[in-house]
């Protein structure tokens, strides 16, 4: 008799841990699924403002030619100085691009794939 119930024990742990696991498989799914789901509306968004932003910047440089060409001299010359400023912005971007790019893209997602989550939530 103490066999069959020592057997019953031993099945109903087997069941138990099987369960366990299973849940931990489906709560690590989850929180990959968020952390995905967090990277993607990341780039998305930076995306879109970096478009945005082009679009900003290709219109005041146009504004900027055809006022120059009006106002103050040839619009050549005015195109040729957006074309300087983009340079010089340029140079100074490609020289700084780990404080400004780089580390905080890294911090940003470090912060996200590393976050702790809290089992009890």
């Amino acid at each position: 008799m103490e066999s069959g119930r020592l057997s019953d024990n031993f099945s109903s742990l087997t069941e138990n841990v099987k369960d366990y696991i299973d849940l931990r498989i489906d709560y690590l799914k989850l929180v990959l699924t968020e952390k995905i789901a967090r990277l993607a509306s990341f780039f998305l968004i930076s995306v879109i403002f970096f478009i945005l932003a082009m679009f900003l910047l290709l219109f005041l440089s146009l504004a900027f030619v055809f006022w120059f060409g009006e106002e103050i001299g040839p619009t050549w010359v005015g195109a040729m100085i957006v074309t300087t400023v983009y340079i010089v912005g340029g140079v100074i971007v490609y020289f700084q691009r780990h404080n400004l790019f780089i580390n905080p893209l890294v911090s940003h997602l470090t912060k996200i794939l590393m976050e702790e989550h809290d089992e009890n939530e």
